[in-house]
């Protein structure tokens, strides 16, 4: 596919008439019936009743055809209709421009990109914004694990990929918003046990009621995993409870409390191409050795208040606090032991206002956030698995403080504009409390205003065209910043290591043709200056450091459909072309320009259908295709294509007053000898975590 050869004036946005808008717009009359556009007598108009971008809830809130971003929704069926739950990359696969890898590996948490952003990421997720019930999940500095999330506990998802996330900060990718169960209309008692391949179980109950003013639920669930690989058991407990107080008419008061505790998740390791062909079950030597794995003990409560001010505007306040204990051990001896202790904390505010200008709609949001985070890291020796001296600790600190506005503005019942903007001002700061390797502290201060634009043009009252532009900001986390290496010591502040801008451009269109199909196709182009990327030492292998690289450029095609092929039938497609690669990147006097950018893979094709039946039964396959994968910046290494085939069956049963549900369920029946996880830029060709064949799974719930 050629370049997109797309020029932006990045000088055109004119902020003053952002902000006399957004103020102006506040004196204008309300109207009785807000957000509706009113048609003439006799016309034949749309009725679209607009609302702002919002932490919860986006595409539910907003017609998707009217909304000039990429959204994609994700029901109940597709995510938990027989699932194995083991990770959220199950789930997101057949969302358009995301990339899920590491489903095998609990040590390392789930890796996902959203083109391109995130596959920096050795462990965990990066450049992507994670929310559960609007509550963020990402830290400060943008770390997000979902090791703490019960995804049996989620009913729905909406992933935004591109320009809007620009208003939610630190993510240049997108965002991820999950949405727990409802409340039940009345006391509901749920119990399940599921099991499968490679000793995987999990045990679960919940009750829950919403039939009064104090709604509450209650979910608890033990898992247990001996992994395909020598080395990877898992085992973890969670707690998750909600509680929704309707203090009256016009106010509610919501409480979140989640606890996680993961005694046991051991790392494989990768291995290189040799090691991996000889025995795809091994475990590299050093992490048997080290006893490489983690330990993860968190504590998380959020409360959320909502007052409808007038029949026209609401404000949104939550807080939330966590608390995480964390230690691993790595597959190497000098601060081989890494013990860390984190707090989180953070409150935002937003009100939200549906008027009229000039007798057409206008939605303003105005909100601000401030976060808090403090991570006390000490590293030891790592003693073949047992703790030596202390060489390393450091308080790592990040606060937040962010301002954010959006507009969404209604034309003639055609054209939908939607422009904001966010500001963030960073504090970063690391003391270093052992100073007998030279004083590793250091001290940064950020700032960044990201604007953002979208324009809809309704071609008729269920298609549209659509274009948007923004701006990303993207911090380099705690952790990336606590590892010189320059530095002799163990790790130090990395004070050449910074923030990486994105400025995005998107044209698309997407709608509904005769009732009979929905489609969305989306071409986007984004320039990243200031590229973060990863690598390791040749003297220090197994641990990860980062660097900037200069420029990169990312551009694509998403396309997806979704069509009801019989009463009970849906059939999704997607297909997904990413030409990620290097602008200015000079690699051991290397000219790597026109390089692709590692760990994702230039071509992704998705098939999925589902039938379910009205008496109670389901069948639900999967077909994704991945296209090639590089495995370095050199571009010497790669993997070839392979496709995945997954199937999952399920029925249920009335039985003396409750519910019996059963399913079955196969990963990878076609047998593709494929790799869960890929560590790119890795020492010695240690890409390889390879993933299990045909493995299958079996479960059943009981619902009083």
């Amino acid at each position: 596919m050629p370049p997109l050869n797309i020029s932006i004036n990045y000088h055109m946005i004119k902020f003053n008439l952002f902000f006399l808008l957004c103020f102006s717009s506040l004196s204008f009359a309300q109207s009785d019936d807000p957000g509706f556009v009113e048609p003439s007598a006799g016309s034949d108009t749309l009725r679209f009743q607009l609302k702002p971008i919002e932490v919860v809830g986006f595409l539910n809130s907003t017609n998707p055809v009217l909304t000039p971003f990429s959204i994609t929704s994700l029901t109940a069926k597709q995510l938990s209709f027989g699932q194995r739950g083991l990770t959220l990359g199950e789930s997101l696969r057949s969302v358009p421009g995301l990339f899920a890898m590491n489903d095998e590996n609990f040590a390392q948490d789930i890796r996902i990109s959203i083109r391109g952003f995130g596959s920096r990421s050795a462990f965990g997720i990066r450049g992507i914004k994670l929310f559960v019930d609007g509550f963020p999940q990402t830290t400060a500095d943008g770390q997000s694990q979902v090791d703490n999330i019960n995804l049996s506990y989620i009913q729905s998802a909406e992933v935004i990929r591109g320009s809007a996330s620009s208003i939610y900060g630190n993510a240049s990718g997108g965002v991820i918003q999950l949405f727990t169960e409802p409340y039940p209309n009345k006391t509901e008692i749920k119990s399940s046990i599921s099991a499968g391949s490679f000793g995987y179980s999990n045990i679960q109950s919940s009750i829950g009621n919403g039939a009064s003013t104090q709604k509450y639920f209650l979910k608890v669930s033990s898992k247990k995993y001996d992994g395909f690989r020598d080395n990877s058991e898992m085992s973890s407990f969670n707690l998750n409870m909600k509680s929704l107080f309707e203090l009256n008419q016009n106010s509610q008061l919501s409480v979140h409390y989640n606890f996680v505790n993961s005694p046991i998740s051991n790392d494989p390791g990768s291995l290189n191409r040799e090691q991996a062909d000889d025995n795809r079950r091994s475990a590299r030597i050093q992490n048997i050795d080290y006893q490489s794995g983690e330990k993860v003990l968190q504590h998380r409560l959020g409360t959320s208040y909502q007052l409808k001010v007038s029949t026209s505007s609401k404000l949104d306040i939550i807080s939330f606090y966590t608390d995480r204990e964390f230690s691993n051990k790595l597959p190497f001896e000098n601060g081989g032991q890494v013990n860390l202790k984190r707090s989180y904390w953070g409150i935002g505010a937003k009100y939200v206002t549906d008027n009229y200008l000039f007798t057409h709609p206008i939605s303003t949001t105005i909100g601000a956030d401030i976060s808090d985070q403090s991570d006390r890291r000490k590293r030891y020796n790592n003693i073949r698995g047992d703790r030596g001296s202390k060489v390393f600790d450091q308080l790592e600190s990040f606060r937040n403080n962010a301002f954010y506005f959006q507009q969404s503005y209604l034309l003639n019942n055609k054209i939908n504009v939607i422009w904001g903007s966010r500001w963030d001002n960073d504090k970063i700061e690391s003391l270093d409390y052992y100073i007998s390797d030279g004083l590793g502290s250091g001290f940064t201060s950020l700032n960044n205003t990201s604007p953002f634009a979208g324009l809809t043009y309704l071609l008729n009252k269920s298609m549209s065209i659509y274009t948007n532009y923004s701006n990303h900001y993207e911090t380099p986390t705690l952790n990336e910043l606590s590892n010189d290496p320059d530095s002799q010591s163990v790790g130090g502040f990395n004070p050449k290591l910074n923030p990486q801008i994105s400025n995005s451009f998107e044209i698309g269109s997407k709608g509904y043709v005769n009732n009979y199909f929905y489609y969305d196709i989306a071409l986007f182009r984004s320039k990243i200056d200031n590229e973060i990327t990863s690598f390791e030492l040749e003297e220090s292998p197994g641990k990860t450091f980062y660097r900037n690289i200069g420029e990169s450029q990312k551009e694509g095609i998403e396309m997806s459909l979704s069509s009801n092929i019989g009463n009970n039938t849906t059939l999704n497609l997607g297909y997904t072309y990413s030409k990620f690669e290097y602008a200015n990147y000079v690699k051991n006097n290397k000219n790597l320009n026109g390089n692709r950018l590692p760990g994702i893979p230039q071509n992704t094709f998705n098939s999925d259908i589902y039938y379910v039946n009205p008496n109670g039964y389901f069948i639900m396959a999967g077909l994704t295709r991945y296209g090639i994968i590089y495995l370095n910046d050199l571009n010497d290494h790669e993997i070839d294509p392979y496709s995945i085939v997954n199937l999952r069956v399920g029925s249920e049963y009335k039985l003396f007053g409750s519910k019996l549900k059963v399913h079955i369920g196969a990963n990878n029946l076609l047998n593709a000898n494929y790799y869960s996880n890929l560590r790119v830029n890795a020492w010695g060709g240690r890409f390889y975590e390879p993933a299990p064949q045909a493995n299958f799974y079996m479960g059943t719930e009981v619902i009083f």
